[in-house]
């Protein structure tokens, strides 16, 4: 954490709960020459100094020794000049997209990625600094960025999400890192090597708060798989409720587990609830929490399906509505994508539709014949990039009588999903629509811009 945060979390808890950091100003002046009356004046007056001196610049250390080394070389060519100059119309906002740059910031970055190309080193500080400040982009930008991103944000504390891990002493760095660096550090060794991930949590569990413990459970969903099982099973003995129920949680997600078998054998004969759960169903975490909606002893049923191993999907047809609210959280747990499109034919929802392959939600969403607010639900929630064809009966569908609504609505994920290929009908659409309507057209010249930066992306680096 830098000074700068540390000042700003002692104001926002307050003096009376955080002591004001005492090396707050180290390297800037000497705390003594701060004059305040009390802490919390101290802690404006200090505010005051470092804001100054961050604006006035940060001046590097001098280096000890030899100087530090280049980055490593990078072998991705450069983009295009026509790329790099809509990522600079984006990312200096000399371009403004209703919604936020974010979102068309985001596809350039994959789009760029996807291409095996890298950004020049010109734009790589704004990268940094905006990623900084957009949690969800970081992925994206340390990905483009590459060595000499790496390099830099070696050299920036606020960067250090960018940095990669260390693996040299990573067992150290872990064991005495804050509860937040070893959860992203976690996560990223999972993502690459997760049973090295995995090691890192059994090394340290024994003497870590039950707090920390039920965190650690929960990064495993990085890289889950069934070589998790072992621990995950361990950890249903527990002595704390929350790593149980964490450990749970991702058990859910494994069909082939021990938990889901013992699910399996207690789902009642076809008409029957279950009974009262035994000690052994309890450990398993079978809790008296009721299902909205849905009785206790129907609740317990729900969560008895929804751990289990899932049924072939003629199951479905007849099924209690119990039964199948159990089946669908299952499939969502265990992304089974035969269930998953068989309960979205059967009755579309947001979830559902979530979780399908793009081509497989848009499908089912094009039979949709009423386009009201379920409808723009429905388009929200399905997963991009939208086929052309679909693209452009939805903005032929949005065209009926008293759909602006749903236009509204739909919005941010039109400008997110819709292929290039609908433009045409775009432009057509605000041509035609007449002056008076000024939301209408706004929100139309929105998406036709939005679509015409995406399909410069898509020209450019593809």
């Amino acid at each position: 954490m830098s000074d700068w945060d540390s000042l700003l979390s002692t104001a926002m808890v307050g003096t009376g709960r955080r002591a004001v950091p005492a090396d707050a100003l180290a390297g800037v002046v000497d705390a003594a020459a701060i004059e305040a009356d009390g802490p919390e004046a101290t802690v404006l007056a200090s505010a005051a100094v470092l804001g100054a001196y961050r604006r006035a610049g940060w001046v590097p250390p001098g280096w000890r020794g030899e100087p530090a080394p280049p980055a490593e070389a990078d072998p991705r060519p450069e983009c295009s000049a026509t790329a790099t100059q809509v990522l600079e119309l984006l990312l200096d906002r000399n371009v403004r997209i209703d919604g936020g740059n974010e979102l068309l910031t985001k596809q350039w970055l994959h789009a760029c990625a996807a291409a095996g190309r890298r950004p020049p080193a010109r734009v790589l500080v704004t990268l940094l600094q905006l990623a900084t400040t957009t949690p969800d982009l970081r992925g994206a930008v340390a990905t483009v960025a590459g060595p000499r991103g790496a390099w830099l944000a070696g050299r920036n504390r606020r960067w250090a999400w960018a940095v990669p891990p260390d693996t040299g002493d990573l067992g150290e760095r872990f064991a005495t890192a804050t509860r937040t660096e070893r959860a992203a550090l976690l996560a990223a060794v999972r993502r690459t090597d997760p049973a090295a991930g995995r090691a890192l949590v059994e090394a340290t569990w024994a003497g870590e708060q039950a707090a920390t413990r039920a965190g650690l459970v929960d990064a495993l969903a990085v890289g889950l798989s069934d070589a998790d099982e072992p621990f995950l099973e361990s950890t249903l003995d527990d002595r704390a409720a929350t790593v149980r129920a964490a450990a749970a949680a991702l058990l859910d997600r494994l069909p082939h587990s021990r938990r889901a078998a013992r699910m399996a054998a207690r789902v009642p004969a076809p008409g029957e609830l279950p009974t009262e759960p035994d000690a052994a169903a309890r450990r398993d975490g079978i809790a008296d929490r009721r299902e909205h909606g849905y009785g206790l002893r129907a609740s317990w049923l729900i969560q008895i399906v929804g751990a289990a191993p899932l049924p072939p999907t003629t199951s479905i047809r007849h099924a209690s509505p119990e039964l199948v609210t159990g089946w669908t959280k299952a499939a969502l747990r265990q992304r089974n994508q035969d269930w998953l499109r068989a309960l979205a034919e059967a009755n579309p929802t947001p979830e559902t539709l979530a979780a399908l392959p793009p081509e497989t939600a848009t499908e089912i969403v094009a039979r949709q014949l009423t386009v009201d607010a379920r409808f723009a639900g429905l388009l929200a929630a399905c997963p991009g990039p939208w086929p052309a064809d679909f693209s452009i009966i939805v903005v032929q569908l949005l065209q009926t009588p008293k759909t602006d609504g749903v236009l509204t609505l739909a919005f941010q994920t039109m400008a997110e999903h819709l292929h290039p290929a609908a433009l045409p009908g775009l432009e057509d659409w605000l041509t035609r629509t007449p002056e008076d309507k000024r939301a209408r057209r706004r929100t139309l010249r929105g998406l036709a811009n939005a679509l015409t930066i995406r399909q410069t992306i898509q020209q450019e680096l593809t």
